[in-house]
């Protein structure tokens, strides 16, 4: 049984900590295998401490500013996806991931859903993301629910070396 659920830190903190490192953890080996960048020597930290310096980004978005949702499985955190107001009226998608176990099962498309819906509550008119430009799989579920290519925004987390391997997107909501 799959539910998606709003962020609870005293549910899901340990096993959301855990996500963003093995997210993180993936998107690093991926950057090093098709860019040959060490993305975490850029940093100059390594996995856990980066997700350490971010988590609470996340983890404590007040309900008028985001959400987080966590998709669980059989009472186990298996993916997640967060939507954080920029300013006012732009909302941006963040750490959207499901487990490689899960992937195909239309989770990714449901957690993109759910986000936009929780936008349109949020009274944003505009959501922006940005993905890399190996995940095709999350460009054409981005590109299904109208999300269109745009050049760059600014406030978003991805550091300025690696923003040539991006892709930004943008969905107007009225």
């Amino acid at each position: 049984m799959a539910s998606f659920v709003p962020y609870d830190d005293t549910f899901h903190r340990a096993q959301f900590f855990e996500l963003n490192v093995e997210y993180i953890t993936w998107f690093a080996d991926e950057i090093r295998a098709r860019h040959n960048i060490d993305a975490m020597s850029m940093m100059g930290q390594t996995v856990r401490e980066y997700v350490e310096m971010v988590i609470y980004d996340f983890t404590n978005i007040r309900s008028s500013e985001g959400m987080v949702y966590v998709l669980e499985i059989e009472g186990k955190v298996e993916g997640m996806g967060a939507l954080k107001k920029l300013e006012e009226g732009v909302g941006e998608i963040k750490r959207m991931y499901i487990r490689p176990q899960y992937r195909g099962g239309g989770y990714g498309k449901e957690m993109l859903k759910r986000l936009i819906k929780k936008g349109k509550e949020l009274g944003c008119s505009t959501l922006r993301l940005e993905t890399a430009d190996f995940t095709t799989t999350a460009h054409h579920i981005y590109r299904s629910a109208g999300f269109e290519e745009i050049d760059g925004y600014p406030g978003g987390e991805t550091p300025e070396w690696y923003r040539p391997h991006c892709m930004f997107m943008e969905k107007n909501l009225h």
